[in-house]
Parts: structure tokens; sequence; C-alpha cells
């Protein structure tokens, strides 16, 4: 089932593949089992929302990032769910691609988006970036680069580094080590916990700088932790604004 999620085109999608072979692979990941029980949950996850009258509304991530660009940028979504930040961006005047680990949310995306302009794709986050080097603009993450190991995690941040071009911005939000699931279930590793099936890696903003500036990948334009409304219920992230370094 892994092998389902390595940038493949979806349904005839046509998208750049670009050769791991040059790149250096990310580390091993979980058992096979592992695998297909995380990718079974977010497909179930995305049916049972995906009607949700809070998945068709720009989220305030978003808005920010729109705020933040001139017209007619090349952005990435990675972890696009219901599609809603990616056709809110293309219609502000931007060139989209949008990614997800879930197979179903990328397939209803393609058919409920078809006339949006959206390029949609699936990507497994734990394999290299299926873009060029310097290939967008922007990156915009909200809620899912938190689900990995801090090893992993580095490697991500490290592809998002090289397919954005150099001044390019990023934008990503995290749970934080303040929100009310840290610590619930099994800690599997540093700030890294499994409760229901759902693995989750909580940021504080010291391990926010330290991935970002750390390696010198970014520059850290703004750094701030608040609460934020999902699915009617109160979280605490992680949100930064950074830049290419």
């Amino acid at each position: 089932m892994a092998s389902l999620f390595k940038g493949e085109a979806i349904s005839g999608l046509d998208i750049r593949d670009v050769s791991a072979a040059d790149r250096t692979p990310l580390p091993p990941v979980a058992a096979a089992e592992d695998d297909v029980d995380q990718l079974q949950l977010w497909n179930e996850y995305h049916r049972k929302y995906w009607n949700s009258e809070e998945r068709i509304k720009p989220t305030p991530p978003a808005l920010l990032l729109a705020d933040s660009l001139s017209r007619g940028q090349r952005i990435l979504e990675l972890g696009c769910g219901s599609g809603r930040d990616a056709v809110f961006l293309q219609g502000r005047g931007h060139s989209v691609t949008a990614t997800d680990f879930s197979e179903f949310a990328i397939e209803a995306n393609i058919s409920f988006h078809e006339a949006s302009g959206v390029v949609f794709s699936v990507q497994d986050l734990r394999t290299p970036l299926t873009f060029s080097d310097a290939d967008f603009d922007a990156v915009y993450a909200r809620l899912c680069l938190h689900y990995f190991p801090d090893g992993i995690t580095r490697e991500i941040f490290r592809e998002i580094h090289r397919v954005l071009r150099p001044a390019g911005k990023f934008l990503f939000t995290c749970r934080s080590t303040d929100d009310h699931l840290y610590g619930q279930g099994d800690e599997i590793g540093p700030e890294l916990f499994r409760s229901g099936g759902q693995i989750r890696h909580f940021f504080s903003q010291e391990y926010t700088k330290d991935v970002l500036s750390g390696e010198g990948l970014f520059a850290i334009d703004s750094l701030t932790v608040r609460d934020e409304l999902i699915y009617n219920s109160h979280a605490n992230v992680v949100q930064c604004l950074a830049v290419r370094s």
C-alpha cells in the first residue's frame, strides 16, 4: 500500500515526475502495517468530514499568505485536505499545486474542484517531493507537518527548502506543545505521541526555530502561538512565516 504514495498521478493527472535517484532518500519509516493504518485513518477522516461546512471557507493562515504575496505566484500546498485553501489561493490569481497523503482527498478534489485550475496530486511527505529545485515561490502547509519523528521532519523541511526559490516564502502551522492533546496516548518519541491511532509531533517555539534556522534553511519572519478552531474544537498551534535562505 505504501508504494501508492510517492507523488504518483491520480486519475490521469499530469504532474512533473522528478527522479528521486539524484536525491537522498528519507530515513526508514515504520512497518507496513502502520503505513496502512495511517492511510486508512486519513481516507476515512476525509470521507467523514468532506461535506462539513467548516471545510469550505478559507482558513486564517491562507488569508495571511494571500495578503503577503503579489499576484501570479507559484504556490505548493502540502496536506491540502478538502482543497479549500488551494482553490481560494488560485482564485486570488496564483498558480497552485496542492498535494495530500490521502488518495480519497485527492480524487475528491479532482472531481469536485475540476474547474478551479488547481493541480492536485498525491504526495507522501516521507518521500522526496516530486518537483524540481526552486520550482515554487511559496510553500503552504497547514496542520500537516506534525505527524513525523524529528529525523523525518528535518528531511521534509530540507525538501521544502529545495523546491522553494531563493527568498521564497514558507507558511505553516503545527499543533503546539501547549495544545490540549499534548501528552495524550503513548509517547513514542520526543514530543511525539500516538493517540486513537493518530501520530502527532507537537512543536514548541524553540523546536520550530531550531528546525528552520538551526540548519540555515530559513530566516523566520514571524512566529506566533495562537488558538485556532478545528472542527469546533479549540487547538493551540505554532504559526510561522519564514523565508528561504
